[in-house]
């Protein structure tokens, strides 16, 4: 599958800004407009590369810019995390509790397993050849953060987590050309998962994203369980591109039993099949 592609960015994120240089290098982009936008290039009926002003956690545009058209948005970005430790991520957007950054409180956007799952096994490769996986973590995000208002699809594809990192040329080329490969090659066919419970950087559910059969759409962490609602829950199911997943994965030692049991029921009624991993 060959989705059409909007890929954006924060112009003062030098992450983002620099994986965005170093994908117009790679392929032959042509200066195009985009409302509200920066910078605008194009590969015509494939993708549009765009920078906005705005941070990224508040692109609630992209429905109407920069391809009201593109089937699925990438955003490049900058990750920042307290433990400073160096990463490589992509996860999907949304809000399971009431607190906020950016977007609605219990709201999640579109997830894209399938794309995310083919974004980062290209990064895996585009890292290693680079030899960034000696200091760096390959890893899948929890759900976090906006924004959630877009109706399109979306995933960030992130380098963190500090300023040496983000402007870590090396980290930049590996960005662009795992974006560079999905633009020209699409994203694999995998089965659609729904993730509960495990951390924040969800080592078990990105070993399964990579290696198995399942590609993880909205993963809702552990310290997100017990104050998420019944409407996240199911959006995490009803919220995803290209089609619903087949399976709920649910970490045990993640949820206690009434956790799991309420999970459960809501699966049960939308025909997804539960796993207790």
């Amino acid at each position: 599958m060959k989705p059409k592609l909007a890929i954006v960015y924060n112009v003062s994120d030098p992450a983002g800004s620099g994986a965005a240089e170093k994908l117009l290098q790679l392929q032959k982009w042509n200066p195009s407009k985009c409302a509200n936008a920066v910078t605008c290039y194009e590969l015509p009926n494939r993708a549009v590369l765009a920078g906005y002003e705005v941070e990224q956690i508040y692109f609630d545009f992209l429905d109407n810019t920069p391809d009201p058209e593109a089937d699925a948005v990438i955003v490049l970005s900058k990750h920042s995390a307290v433990s400073n430790r160096p990463s490589l991520t992509t996860h999907h957007t949304g809000n399971p509790t009431s607190s906020t950054l950016g977007g609605e409180p219990y709201t999640l956007s579109v997830s894209a397993p399938m794309l995310s799952r083919t974004l980062l096994s290209n990064y895996k490769i585009t890292a290693s050849q680079k030899g960034l996986l000696d200091t760096y973590e390959l890893t899948l995000e929890a759900t976090h953060h906006g924004p959630t208002r877009p109706r399109k699809p979306l995933v960030f594809i992130e380098i963190g987590s500090t300023k040496e990192n983000w402007v870590d040329e090396r980290a930049h080329w590996a960005m662009a050309e795992a974006v560079a490969e999905v633009i020209e090659k699409g994203i694999v066919d995998c089965t659609p998962a729904v993730g509960f419970g495990d951390t924040h950087y969800p080592r078990k559910f990105t070993k399964i994203h990579l290696e198995s059969e399942y590609c993880l759409g909205h993963i809702i962490p552990r310290y997100a369980l017990k104050d998420t609602n019944e409407k996240v829950i199911i959006e995490s199911v009803k919220k995803t591109w290209p089609r619903e997943p087949e399976v709920a994965l649910i970490q045990k030692k993640s949820a206690k039993a009434e956790v799991r049991n309420k999970i459960k029921s809501i699966m049960d009624d939308l025909g997804i099949e539960v796993k207790i991993i």
